[in-house]
Order: C-alpha cells, then structure tokens, then sequence
C-alpha cells in the first residue's frame, strides 16, 4: 500500500513517522464545506442552584424537578416534571434494555427507550469471531469484523464470505445466563476438583482482589510478589481478546460483550437528543478492564491535582509522593526526549507515542501553537500546552494492564490464582466483629464463596465497587434499608461522582478526508498490512485524530497560572451520515478510527463543579444496572467553561494551518438545536444538553477522606470506614477528579495502594 510521507519538524525529531490522512480512507479527498448560520439573541444562563450533591435526597424518587431555563423547556409530557427516576431493570437475551415505569407511566412498550441489538446493528448482528480469543498465551489472532449493516447508508457493507476464512472457527464468550436458585458451594483450587467434592475444602487466601481492570491487575502483581501470600484475583469478564491489540478498533469494543453496556438515567439537562435521554456510559468487563477497551491515552493530570487530595486531609497523597509511583510502573521509550525526573524506565507498563500520525493531527498541533501554545510533555513539569499524546502501548498495539502485569507473571506465581467470569455481588461481613472476611460470586451459573484471611480489597472501578459495597451493607443507610439490606457502616457510598463530559455535535469539516464505500478486501488488506509489518505503522497502529490533546485556560480557570480548566481531544466522523440522524449515528457508529470525513471536537470540562451519584437498581438490586444520574450541567461555571472553550475552537478557524488543510466548522445546527443559531450560548448549551457524552473517566463514589469529612467512604490508607480488612483500591477513591485521561493515574492508585497493604501487613507477618 503507497504511502506519501509528511512534514511536522517536533515530531520528526521525536522518531515520528507522519503519512497522508487520505490514504486512510483508501478513497479520494473531497472538501465538505457548509454555509454559517446568522447569529441570534441569547439567553440567560442556566440557575446556579439546580441541584446541590451534598444534600441529595437517598433515593432518585425523592429528587424535586429542575428549574429549567427556557431552552430546555420539557416538550414530552411523559417525562415533564419527573426528574429522574427512571429504573432500567436489565439487560434482556435479545440485548435490549428492559425498561421500569415511571410513575405508573410503562415504558415498556415505548420503543424510543428500548435500545436492542438490531437497532445498532442491524439484524444480522455483529459475529462472535470479533471476541474470539485463545487464552492469556495466544499469539496475534486477528478474528476480524463481520459487520451485516443494511439499513443504514454509513453502515459498513457486508463482508464477504472469504473472511470466514481468514477469521477460522469461533466460539461465544459471553457468560453463561445466571441461575439464582443454585446453592453455593465454597470455592477451592483448580487441581482438587478432579480428586475432591467442592463442599471438602473451605479455601482460604490471605488477600481476595475484585476486579482485574486497571488497578486490579497492579495489586495482583506487586501483593504476589510476597511470596508467602495467597491472591485470588476475581474478574467479571474473559481474557481479554485479541481484537483488543489494535489501536483502530477501541470505537468497535463499545457496546461489545466485553463492555458492561451501563447506561445513565434520563435527565433534564443531559442526553436529551441520545436514545432513550441516556448516554452510554462504557466500563471495561474483560481482564485489564478499559486499560483494555479505552482510547489508549497515557496522562496523568496535573500536579495540583495530588496537592489538592493532600490539603483535603489525605496525608502521603501529594504530587512528589505519588510520582515515585508513576515511575515505578513506567518503561517509557522516549524517556531520552523529556526529562527524566518526570519518567521511568524498566517497570511494567510501556509507554510511548505512536509511530502513524494523522496528517490532521499535524493540521491541529500547529493550529494550536498558532495560537500561542507550546509544545510540551503532558506528563513532565507543565501541562498547559499541544503535542501528540503519549499511550500505553508497544509497537503500535495495545498495552493493557493484563499484558503488562498480568500474562507475564500469570503461570509463573503458583501463589496467585485467577478467575475469570466471575461476577462478585457481596462481600462477607461478619455482622458481630464487622470484619470482612470473604466474597461470594457466581461463575457459570454457579454461586461460590471465598475466603480472606488478611483483607478483601475492591478494585472494580467507580461504578461496581460503589455497588458491590451497597450490596454488602455499606452505603446510604436509607437506601440500604428501603431493599431489604442490612447496613454495616452507613456512608455515601455512590455520591460524588464526577466525570469529564463534553459534547459530540461540535464538528469540523475538511477537505482533506472522505469517508468511503468500504469493502472486505480493503479491510483485509489492511489489517494484512498490520499484521505483517513489525513496526506497526499503519492506520490501525494509531487512534487517528485522537493522537493529538491541547489543554487551555479559559477566563474561567483558577487564578493558578499552571492549571488549565479545558482539554481538547478529536474523535472522527462521517458527516452525511453524521448530520442526517446524529442520534442513530452516535449510537451506532463503530468505523475504526480510519475512515472519517470529518472531525468531532470535544472539549473536555477538567474541573466539573457539578456532582452526580448511582443507586442500586430498585428492581434487580444485584444483577440489575445501576442506577446511574451524572447530573452533569447542574453549575453554572461548568456550561460557562466549556461554552468558552468551545468559541476558542471556533477561532483556529483563523489560523494558517487551518485554511491550508481546507478546515472550517460546520455551521449548521443539529436538528436537535435547530431552533438557536449556530455559535450562540444558547446553541452550544444545547449541544452539551443533548449530544452529552463524557470521555469514560468516572471517579469520586468511594471518596478518599479524613475521619471527618462526612462524604468520605475510605480513609487516606484506602481502609473502608466503618468495616476492617476491607479496601477500595480504584479510581472510586478519588475526592476529585484528576485534570487528565485517568488511566495512569488509577495504575498509580494500584501502585501505592498495593505498597500500603504491604506496610500494613508484613510487619505483621514479621511479629
């Protein structure tokens, strides 16, 4: 495959190759430009007082509606006035969304909140071989894409039957349906079950970890360094697959059997234009959790940040004392290019820049140091600045936290045992000394108890150890006992949740891109390509226009100059297809990264003032979705920033870069915001309000905190307040959300977290 080499002087000199963008799309360029809209009156600004956090009511039904401004006035009786309450029961066979009533409305038979796999993909599905996977030793198998989109015009053609070939058999791994009524059985080592009845063995670990996402496969590796202690790690999810080794396809494990599929609750001031008034709200369920599914960005916020957690009373939590722990995990490839104070090298976890780079992450690097900003190392002593980002990967394919800490020792420590598919739903709580002692779980239809003899510690990510600990008896004790559970410690488990939200309708045009009619031996021809060449430095070894990040100050940021309030990142589209349904497109568009026509760009809000909180699902408490209300939007500030940054967008408009690659915004209103004129506050309100999305970083319902903060659900030594021998090791535990992708941070999190269990626990063993 011809590629033409391009220019960009900082890159080259970092080892960069730059290529063509429109090679990516194996097509022809064609510019896609759209007329301006005339400006209109504005409106005021949303009330400052729509909702306080820290006195929300214990349960969603309790909740009064928002003081809506008028853009946002409620047009569907069915929703007007009822807040959100919302239930979503489960997740049916089919995949749809089995939906409650509110308020004695059913909604059941409203297909606009019913969201199956035939309304985002089609009939035909999408084929199992995209998860296909042959264990934690598989060499690359790469089980490609069989896509049968036919009703839709951007859909990806039907494959033809030679990929059958190339893709061999398959076989289905999501996990077996789930049978309630089966009685539990302990739980003991894989070599007894052929010689002994489960029921002979009462299996015992020193340390029981929940959840290998992030932080949980760090804890796992570094406990099991000791060697005399016993790990049982749990995940709920498979190994992780091979598909997942492709930078490009990250769009294509959304929505997959590796993704919880969680969605939010209906709500006044966001998602309003999503199916359902939800967004989609993507967590990880296979081994590395979304280290495994996420974009692959490796950023670790800014030094006030930690600072920041230490002035709240979190003693050993500052910048210069976690920094010794981002190191520690780091091999870093291009520690020569950057300071080495600010990097490792030798740890576990590889990090480096991709060698493919978008001829329009060119295209928005020196748009942005027109403007003033300079090139920097995000990780190193500033961040205000643009560069290409640095990712957790190893020649252009992906590198989890189950490659990096996990397949490596996996067969090598007989004292650490993994279990996959295994879904924990309560931690044993001795209900006289208060002392966790065990968990139970189900695997295969199967329900199983284990032992800890040390301490049960959470790493199961914002949305499920908030949940599991209410199943357990831990959490809003109002909420607790309106279901049945008995409380042990009564916390707000599942409030202060925080995320970075953004908008998905802000888009750019360019004439360099065109998206294309794609076809089967296209596709094969390039994963061919990737597959074959060893330094991966094609299309699929990179994440496109996701590749570049710039972070700004706007006027409202705090008066620290080093602190940026706003990150930009860039995310590819379709535009006919884009602007000729955005809601069906958003909901179901899973084209790799390649093939775009145009850009999304997505300011992030670093800093949200607003907060949400999750409760458990009032119908299905344990096997249910939880009850997720983000309440995003809800302070003034955080609608100021992010509508200030998006008229900054509008400005590199100006720049010379800009009007060389043919890019200009696209100034025709969604249909959703039709009614406001495009570049009006009230037109960007409205896209925030109704083409929500986050970037995925859910943090905060497990805050960290002094003994008293009376929002605080663990202490500064990550202890659950309230139980002994229970921690919560996760992104769950951070009192406020970091200015930054939250991956590193949360390896940094399991990195310190596991140095604390060990400073506990082996002068113990040492007495």
């Amino acid at each position: 495959m011809h590629r033409t080499a391009g220019s960009f002087d900082a890159m080259l000199a970092g080892g960069l190759h730059v290529f063509g963008a429109g090679d990516q799309a194996f097509g022809n360029s064609a510019r896609s430009r759209t007329p301006a809209a005339n400006s209109g009156n504005s409106i005021s600004h949303p009330d400052t007082n729509f909702y306080d956090a820290a006195r929300a009511p214990t349960h969603p039904k309790d909740l009064a509606p928002l003081r809506l401004p008028e853009i946002f006035s409620l047009e569907d009786p069915q929703l007007a006035g009822l807040g959100p309450v919302l239930d979503v029961k489960s997740v049916g066979d089919d995949d749809s969304l089995s939906i409650g009533k509110i308020e004695g409305k059913d909604f059941n038979a409203n297909p606009d909140l019913k969201i199956s796999t035939e309304d985002v993909v089609g009939k035909g599905g999408i084929s199992e071989s995209l998860f296909r996977t042959k264990g934690p030793e598989s060499k690359f198998d790469f089980s490609f894409l069989r896509q049968t989109f036919s009703e839709n015009p951007y859909k990806l053609r039907s494959f033809s039957d030679d990929f059958d070939d190339f893709a061999g058999d398959f076989f289905d791994i999501d996990a077996a349906a789930t049978n309630r009524d089966e009685e539990i059985v302990v739980a003991k080592p894989e070599k007894e079950k052929k010689s002994r009845s489960r029921r002979q063995t009462r299996e015992e670990y020193d340390f029981i970890i929940v959840g290998a996402g992030s932080a949980g496969c760090v804890l796992a590796n570094r406990l099991s360094e000791v060697k005399k202690w016993k790990i049982l790690l749990l995940e709920a999810g498979p190994e992780e697959p091979d598909v997942t080794s492709v930078p490009a396809f990250a769009p294509v494990l959304a929505r997959s059997s590796i993704d919880w599929m969680y969605r939010t609750q209906p709500e006044q001031l966001t998602c309003r234009a999503q199916r359902g008034r939800t967004c989609a709200w993507l967590r990880g369920k296979v081994m590395g959790g979304c280290s495994s599914t996420n974009y692959l960005v490796y950023m670790r916020g800014n030094k006030k940040d930690y600072d920041g957690w230490a002035e709240m009373g979190n003693p050993g939590w500052t910048y210069a004392e976690v920094l010794p722990y981002f190191k520690k995990s780091e091999n870093n490839r291009d520690v020569e290019k950057h300071d080495k104070y600010y990097h490792g090298i030798g740890g576990p976890l590889n990090v480096e820049r991709f060698s493919y780079v978008d001829n329009n992450v060119v295209m928005l690097v020196d748009a942005f140091r027109e403007t003033g900003l300079p090139l920097i190392d995000f990780n190193g002593p500033q961040q205000i600045g643009t560069m290409t980002v640095q990712t957790t990967s190893s020649d252009g394919m992906r590198a989890s936290t189950n490659i990096a800490f996990i397949r490596p020792i996996r067969k090598k420590r007989p004292n650490l045992t993994i279990e996959t598919q295994a879904e924990v739903t309560k931690v044993l709580i001795n209900p006289k000394t208060k002392i966790a002692y065990g968990v139970r779980y189900i695997k295969n239809g199967k329900w199983y108890e284990s032992y800890a003899k040390k301490e049960v510690i959470l790493s199961a990510g914002s949305l499920n150890s908030a949940k599991i600990l209410m199943l357990s008896g831990v959490g809003p004790i109002d909420h607790l006992r309106s279901l049945g559970i008995k409380v042990y410690s009564n916390l707000k488990v599942g409030y202060n949740l925080q995320d970075h939200v953004t908008t998905d309708g802000f888009i750019i045009a360019i004439s360099n891109k065109t998206s294309t009619a794609v076809n089967s031996d296209q596709l094969f021809n390039e994963v061919n390509y990737y597959y074959k060449t060893r330094d991966k430095n094609s299309p699929l070894a990179a994440t496109g226009p996701l590749h570049i990040s710039a972070f700004i100050r706007t006027e409202f940021a705090p008066e620290d100059e080093s602190v940026p309030d706003i990150q930009f990142h860039f995310d590819g589209r379709n535009l006919k297809e884009f602007y000729s349904d955005p809601t069906t497109y958003l909901a179901t568009n899973i084209f790799p990264f390649s093939f775009y026509s145009s850009l999304a760009v997505r300011p992030i809000l670093l800093s949200p003032k607003s907060r949400g909180f999750l409760k458990l699902n009032t119908t299905d408490p344990i096997f249910g979705q939880p009850l997720i209300y983000p309440r995003f939007f809800t302070k003034k500030i955080d609608v100021d920033t992010l509508v200030a940054a998006m008229r900054y967008a509008v400005s590199l408009e100006e720049t010379e870069s800009f009007k060389k690659y043919g890019a200009s915004f696209v100034k025709v209103p969604l249909e959703a915001c039709k009614k406001y004129a495009w570049g009006t506050y009230e037109y960007f309100f409205c896209l925030l309000a109704s083409y929500t999305s986050t970037i995925f970083h859910p943090v905060g319902t497990c805050k960290m905190g002094p003994h008293w903060d009376k929002d605080a659900v663990v202490d500064p030594r990550l202890r659950v307040y309230g139980v002994k021998s229970l921690r919560v090791i996760d992104a769950s535990i951070m009192p406020n959300i970091v200015r930054g992708n939250t991956n590193a941070p949360i390896i940094m999190i399991g990195e310190k977290g596991a140095d604390l269990v060990k400073e506990d626990w082996l002068d113990r063993d040492c007495l």
